[in-house]
């Protein structure tokens, strides 16, 4: 297999992120009716599977912040145990896919208009969202199996549904969301044109084991970094939010793993700086996305200024970046979803992802 060059759908896509985000904020009117509909919701749930849970995670934090009672679920778990949530009509659910064809989401859709709760879905352009009463969309479909535009643009969706929830039940939590969110697509391109300041790790971790964490909203955004790693490099990485990382996993920390950590300014940044240190004395490679730890030997790869709740939107950025120039040092397509190897592409054919064809 040759080694995927900057014409990898991956690549092409991961650089069109500013441009599909400019659209998405410049359409912020779309989300006015979804807001409508779950301002008096009692309850919240927000259900996705891959990517997109890690969306709903999000998701689940940016609505909190709004006042809503906000739960993210596994869309495969929210319709096999459906009678364990006890969805009610006073209820809303956000169905994130970014298709609308993957089987667990479209059972999840189909679950929760069953309930007579209200449904709204967050999809790309082209989404399947049947019944759903509002829909919000992304970006156009993506090409690459390794999925970048799409959970940005889910994101910056419900970081806007946020927002525009704290306005009509008075919230000021969310205020600063609108101009953290105006900020972004600038500050991604700056993140995407310093792509090159991240490829000596990636070099060094194409070879080694990676642990990335992050605390609060971004545990999603270490989360996700699995995923990618996974999907377009097949590389080693494991994650956990940041206490849970410390209470025990970290035992497993050997000299030479490199331990990535979202460290920005915020509620949880002094832990963070702390738990930086236990694993840099272990003799791991620290990878900081965000603000350097005094006195900690690590690299380093600074963000632009935002709001704590805003930075998932822009941390993830760097570990989509990570696990591109893992995939080209390490000569895989990142595309593929390793569909390429008839041995993976009947194994996956055994349990189909999607519930209908497209």
């Amino acid at each position: 297999m040759s080694a995927p060059t900057t014409d990898s759908q991956m690549y092409q896509t991961m650089h069109r992120q500013p441009e599909d985000l400019r659209r998405v904020l410049a359409d912020s009117a779309a989300v006015q009716p979804a807001a409508q509909l779950i301002a008096g919701a009692e309850r919240v749930w927000v259900v996705g599977i891959g990517t997109s849970y890690h969306a709903a995670l999000y998701g689940s934090w940016a609505l909190r912040a709004a006042g809503k009672d906000a739960r993210a679920v596994s869309s495969h778990d929210f319709a096999a145990w459906s009678d364990s949530f006890g969805v009610r009509p006073a209820d809303a659910v956000v169905v994130m896919a970014h298709t609308g064809v993957k089987a667990a989401s479209a059972e999840a859709l189909q679950v929760a208009l069953s309930t007579d709760a209200t449904v709204i879905s967050i999809g790309g352009e082209n989404a399947q969202h049947p019944g759903s009463q509002c829909i919000l969309t992304t970006s156009p479909q993506e090409t690459s199996a390794a999925y970048t535009t799409s959970h940005l643009c889910a994101m910056a969706r419900l970081a806007q549904l946020a927002a525009a929830i704290g306005e009509l039940n008075g919230v000021t939590t969310t205020a600063p969301f609108g101009a953290a969110l105006d900020a972004l697509p600038d500050q991604i391109a700056d993140v995407l044109a310093r792509q090159d300041e991240i490829l000596p790790l990636a070099q060094y971790a194409t070879s080694h084991r990676i642990y990335a964490t992050g605390a609060g909203p971004n545990e999603t955004t270490a989360l996700e970094s699995v995923i990618k790693v996974r999907e377009a490099a097949y590389g080693w990485i494991d994650a956990l939010g940041l206490e849970q990382f410390l209470h025990g996993p970290m035992v497993g920390v050997n000299a030479d793993d490199v331990v990535a950590l979202v460290h920005v300014p915020g509620r949880t940044a002094a832990r963070t700086a702390e738990i930086a240190r236990a694993a840099g004395h272990m003799g791991a490679r620290i990878w900081l996305i965000g603000d350097a730890v005094d006195g900690l030997a690590a690299d380093v790869f600074t963000l632009p200024h935002t709001e704590e709740l805003i930075s998932p939107l822009l941390a993830v950025i760097p570990f989509q970046i990570l696990a591109y120039q893992m995939a080209a040092e390490s000569g895989i397509n990142p595309d593929t979803f390793r569909r390429d190897n008839p041995v993976y592409a009947e194994a996956f054919g055994l349990s189909p992802l999607r519930a209908v064809a497209r």
